[in-house]
């Protein structure tokens, strides 16, 4: 399992608010233009014109009621630039090409960064011709070169921020001790599951677990020693379990494990894998360390607090009943 791996939900909410900034910029600065158009005779650039101001109104709009759209502006507001700029680069010449610029920026902003590279890179092998054969040669290179310069500039600001950006999204959702996720996509991460169950039929299982005696070997023997074991214990988890399965340390000793697929007898001969794992390996010099283990397989009419709290109760009940064992 890859704990440390980016939500989309984060990196769209990210996309949705840049898109939202360069459109209400670009209806406020395209609208006069639009309408000089139609005034001064230009009846295509201004149709071009208004069905952007539309689309970036439209983005705008929804992005500000919760919904985003990037399929909108791949398909949509892309070739609408494009067609616009080669429009306004045969009536207007160096003036049409100055609209380059912008255009280019915007793609990064709007779109996911691969997409942004793929409509940056038509814009550009539709444009450059039209730039030579609409702009004199000397100029025409000029105009080619810092083009090209504005759009590598841009996707290297582009990477560097997105970059920047998965680095800090794994850090607030992951534990830095174990390297597992916190509690901070538990919930989210649990009504994924019951909505993808609910679905496709697909058993959902939790595993939770919590050591047993742990306050004793940070009392006996240090906390530097309580971090060992539980570092031990978070890479033996990602060692047993599947990368798709999600893996949780909701408190001091306590962890989750989300088992995929799997209905409640599996999940019991999973947990009972890890039990046996963890008292066989030897965290600490001359000292068992052992867990409890709660299983609970999703039901019909879980939401997700019942189906966790079922998990810690039978958790629970391991821990009266003598720990090191599993209640399923």
């Amino acid at each position: 399992m890859n704990a440390n791996a980016p939500r989309p939900g984060l990196a769209a909410d990210f996309r949705g608010k840049t898109t939202q900034g360069v459109a209400l910029i670009g209806v406020v600065v395209l609208t006069p233009f639009t309408i000089n158009n139609f005034l001064q005779g230009r009846p295509l650039l201004g149709v071009g014109a208004l069905f952007i101001v539309a689309i970036l109104a439209f983005n705008a709009w929804s992005i500000s009621r919760g919904r985003y759209y990037p399929s909108l502006t791949l398909f949509g507001l892309v070739p609408a630039i494009i067609f616009f700029l080669v429009f306004a680069l045969r009536k207007q010449g160096m003036v049409g090409a100055l609209w380059c610029y912008p255009a280019v920026i915007s793609f990064y902003f709007m779109l996911p960064e691969r997409r942004a590279w793929l409509a940056n890179a038509v814009l550009l092998g539709v444009a450059l011709p039209e730039v030579w054969m609409v702009i004199d040669h000397p100029l025409a290179i000029r105009v080619a070169a810092t083009l090209l310069a504005v759009s590598l500039f841009a996707a290297i600001f582009i990477r560097v921020i997105t970059a920047q950006q998965q680095k800090l999204q794994a850090q607030v959702v992951t534990d830095p001790l174990t390297g597992l996720l916190n509690r901070m996509l538990l919930h989210e991460t649990l009504e994924q599951a019951i909505e993808q169950s609910a679905r496709s039929g697909a058993a959902m299982t939790l595993v939770a677990l919590d050591l047993d005696h742990f306050k004793a070997i940070n009392d006996s023997l240090g906390h530097d020693a309580g971090d060992r074991v539980l570092q031990g214990i978070g890479a033996l988890l990602r060692g047993r379990l599947r990368r798709v399965d999600r893996l949780f340390r909701t408190g001091g000793e306590e962890f989750l494990a989300l088992l995929y697929g799997t209905d409640a007898a599996s999940g019991a001969r999973v947990a009972e894998t890890l039990r046996a794992a963890i008292a066989a390996h030897p965290f600490l010099p001359g000292r068992t360390v052992t867990a409890s283990f709660g299983v609970a397989a999703l039901q019909p009419d879980d939401d997700w607090m019942r189906w966790m709290k079922r998990s810690d109760d039978r958790l629970y009940a391991a821990k009266s009943g003598g720990r090191d064992r599993i209640v399923a």
